[in-house]
Order: structure tokens, then sequence, then C-alpha cells
């Protein structure tokens, strides 16, 4: 997995949704004209093409490639901000546009989706990475998104091999002004993320409330605070504790985000798309049940979520 390439030059990527797009724009203002685009199907090429998006109220239009039409690009990174049920599509989309040398991260939800991405280009190389503190708001059908915090990309090598290929995205980031936090154990991170999504998304997706709402209403503030710890419980049985002072950094976290806006998942029940019900309780509740650990605040959260959505999918 050595590479020759010293600096990434050119970057792709895979999904133009909230995270996809505050990170994409820095990478379009920063890098040479034809180094970066969008990578999606063709439909949504072509619809891209007609309208720009509202980026905080500034009309953008970013370049894109269609899936269809390789044109000779060569990715040196490839981020990955699909959701987690479109990560199969993307990732056949992006083989013709990849070579031995291109870096892939992921900024998908949970804890799965670098799995995915080494089983599906065994010999390139992996960095894990986390999206967070992000209070982005964007309605795909209107291409409006607003956002107060940008956010940061959390990452860094699961590996000590992969330091050198690390390095080379902190360059990157450093050159395109991406916000980063650099980290020491990007694994137990990824955990501790998944502790606060199990609480933050899982509550607003279940009772449609924004982070405000979570944050000052002191029912839902209970909720989120016990799913969390549910969460910690059974992560800590499997070896990984996030730890108490984690929990409580993400509960002070809740109150600096934008108090009108909601997480992901919350979004894709607002606008009836599907959700990633799967990365959060659908990975922690069957681990609790497996090592028998009571988490009814995750179960009944579950149950209200899948409610929610069966109401829209079965119209």
């Amino acid at each position: 997995m050595e590479m020759n390439k010293e600096k990434i030059e050119t970057v792709l990527v895979c999904g133009r949704g909230a995270v996809g797009m505050t990170m994409g724009d820095l990478f379009d203002a920063h890098l040479p004209k034809g180094n970066f685009a969008f990578l999606c199907d063709p439909p949504r090429a072509r619809r891209y093409a007609k309208k720009p998006v509202q980026f905080n109220g500034e009309p953008k239009t970013y370049p894109v490639l269609a899936s269809d039409d390789p044109n000779g690009f060569k990715a040196d990174l490839v981020l990955f901000a699909c959701k987690a049920y479109s990560l199969d599509e993307a990732i056949e989309q992006a083989r013709p546009f990849i070579d031995d040398q291109t870096i892939f991260m992921s900024a998908i939800n949970g804890i799965s989706s670098e799995d995915k991405l080494m089983e599906a280009f065994p010999n390139n190389p992996v960095i894990h990475t986390i999206a967070q503190n992000m209070d982005a708001r964007y309605d795909p059908k209107a291409q409006i998104l607003q956002f107060t915090t940008r956010g940061e990309l959390v990452f860094g090598p699961a590996k000590e091999e992969l330091t050198s290929q690390a390095d080379r995205v902190q360059a990157l980031f450093d050159a395109c002004q991406i916000p980063y936090i650099r980290s020491q154990s990007i694994l137990l991170d990824q955990y501790r993320k998944l502790m606060f999504n199990c609480g933050i998304n899982q509550v607003c997706a279940a009772y449609q409330a924004t982070y405000g709402d979570v944050a000052k209403n002191p029912v839902l503030n209970q909720i989120f605070r016990q799913a969390m710890e549910e969460a910690r419980t059974v992560l800590a049985a499997m070896g990984e504790d996030p730890g108490r002072k984690s929990l409580e950094n993400w509960c002070y976290k809740v109150g600096t985000f934008d108090p009108d806006s909601m997480p992901s998942m919350a979004q894709d029940v607002l606008h009836q798309r599907p959700v990633e019900l799967e990365l959060f309780s659908g990975t922690v509740v069957p681990k609790a049940h497996t090592l028998h650990i009571p988490v009814p605040v995750l179960e009944d959260l579950m149950d209200r979520i899948e409610k929610r959505v069966s109401e829209y999918s079965n119209l």
C-alpha cells in the first residue's frame, strides 16, 4: 500500500448533501479548476446543472461529474458523504475514477462504512473519518443549504502503516482550509460519535425535534442523555467505552448548535426519505440483547422512528 505520489491534487466527493456540500464548497474554492467535482448519477448531474444551490443565501454552481463519463479524471482522494444505504451504489460509481493510489475517506455515520470500503478496494488506503459539530440543513428539492456551524472532519490512521497517507490528507485540508481534527485514537472517537448519534439523531427523528428543543426541553434532554448512557453501557461492555466526559461534552455541544436546525435523520423523516436506523439503534440494540443489557430508551426510540417511517413509506 506504499504510495509514490506525495501530494493530493484531485478530489471527488460522493454525495452532495449537507456534509458533502459544506466540505466540497471549500475544495471547490481552493483547488485549481478541474481538480474537484461532485460525483453522482447522470439524472442528478443533469438536475444539478440546471439549478444553482442556495448556499447560505448565495447562489453557487459546483462542478459535477456524471458516473457514466469518466473523461480521464482520476481522483487522488474520494470522500464518501452519501447516505449509508447509497454507499454500495456510490462505490461502483467511483470505480472508473480511481487508481491504485487513490485514498478513500467516509463521512458516513456509524462504524461500518470503512469496512465496506476496505472490502471493495483492498489495495487502497482507507482513512477513518467522522463528520461532526455541523448544524447544516439541506432541502434537496429546493436545493437550499443553510448552516451556522460548518463543523469539522475528524480523521486519523487506524493502523500505523497509514500514517503517511493521513499526513497527505492533513496537508490537503490545510491547503483547502477544511476544518479538521487529527485524531490520535480514531476508532474510539468513532464510538464516541456513535453514542452521540444514538441520542441526538434518534431523539430528534422520533419527536421531530430541533437541537434547541433537545437542549432546552427537560423531557427531551433527559431522553437524549438516557439514550447516550445506554449506548455507552453497551459499547463499554464491548471494550469500547466512550467515557463519561465524552457524554457530557456532547450534552454541552448540542446547546451550541443552531437551535432551529435538526440532525440528518430528523431531516430525513421531515422530507419523508429512508433513514439510517441500522447505523444507530440498529447496531447497538442487537449487541445489547446479546450481552443481556437492558436498553429500553433505545428500543423505544427505534420503535417510534420505525412507526414514523412506515406512515409515509406506505403512502
